[in-house]
């Protein structure tokens, strides 16, 4: 099974449509982030999952009071031996599933699925232009997300393979991308006609449990294909920058562009206008 995230608005908004098998299955609404503000994780409460016909299917809820006590004594797993971190939970009228950040040990941390008190285990491996997430049933790798490094018109983008047999949890990956996108990516300040590229590895406990060919080895190379195009795509567009001002123009966002509209139009309307009194004052002295 392929599960896709797509983000389809990013200026003054966030929207993202979900796909299973390249059939649209949700909609989903994620709290508007800026560059200049910053990310409050409460916020990820205001996530909402729409089925195709525009009815709310999950709300979320992060708990403040209990994320803060969970989260108040720094390194706390060193002694307990687990740390909770942004816990949120996703409620529908069949499910309950609540995603978590989890620290185990020094350099051992890893993304947590609970769908209905079953709990699944994600880790994060970052491996050049794709950030990669195994998803594990016990010892068993069930699955694997994949999040791009590059970032086209400001628009992120989530991939996920999951085993023939476990379609039942779609729901809880999607729940994970979500929340992922929330809490660590904020492209929502990125305008349309912009291009982001960047290149990453990490190095910890992790690695271990990451396959590098196992999307590959199930479901083939059609993600990585698409990677390699976007890197063309956007090498090609850093060799030759923008130049004319309306290629400039264009890539403004609307918020931009009334800025700037105004910076040019008020020192001539003030102009006119202390024109026009001055004007006034002369006919009426004469």
């Amino acid at each position: 099974m392929k599960i896709d995230v797509l983000q389809i608005q990013s200026e003054g908004k966030n929207e993202f449509e979900i796909k299973y098998n390249d059939t649209l299955q949700y909609k989903a609404k994620l709290p508007f982030i800026t560059i200049k503000e910053p990310l409050k994780l409460e916020k990820l409460r205001s996530i909402e999952i729409f089925d195709i016909n525009d009815n709310r299917i999950y709300t979320t809820d992060y708990k403040y009071i209990n994320n803060f006590k969970e989260e108040f004594i720094p390194m706390r797993f060193l002694i307990t031996g687990s740390q909770k971190f942004n816990q949120l939970i996703f409620t529908s009228d069949k499910n309950i599933i609540k995603i978590y950040y989890e620290e185990k040990a020094l350099w051992e941390n890893r993304y947590v699925i609970e769908i209905n008190n079953k709990q699944y285990f994600c880790y994060s491996v970052e491996d050049g232009y794709i950030r990669h997430f195994p998803i594990y049933d016990g010892e068993i790798q069930i699955g694997e997300a994949l999040k791009s490094n590059i970032v086209i018109d400001g628009k992120d983008e989530y991939c996920c393979y999951l085993k023939d047999g476990y379609e039942s949890i779609s729901d809880g990956i999607v729940a994970l991308l979500l929340y992922l996108d929330r809490s660590e990516y904020s492209s929502s300040y990125l305008v349309n006609k912009s291009y982001n590229l960047s290149k990453s590895y990490s190095y910890n406990k992790a690695n271990k449990l990451y396959n590098k060919e196992w999307v590959k080895n199930n479901f083939g190379d059609e993600f990585y294909r698409k990677v390699d195009e976007n890197i063309k795509l956007v090498k090609e567009k850093f060799k030759h920058p923008l130049k004319t001002f309306e290629e400039q123009w264009n890539t403004m966002s609307e918020k931009n562009k009334k800025i700037l509209k105004f910076v040019f139009i008020a020192p001539w309307a003030i102009f006119f206008i202390v024109l026009l009194i001055i004007l006034i004052i002369i006919l009426l002295s004469s």
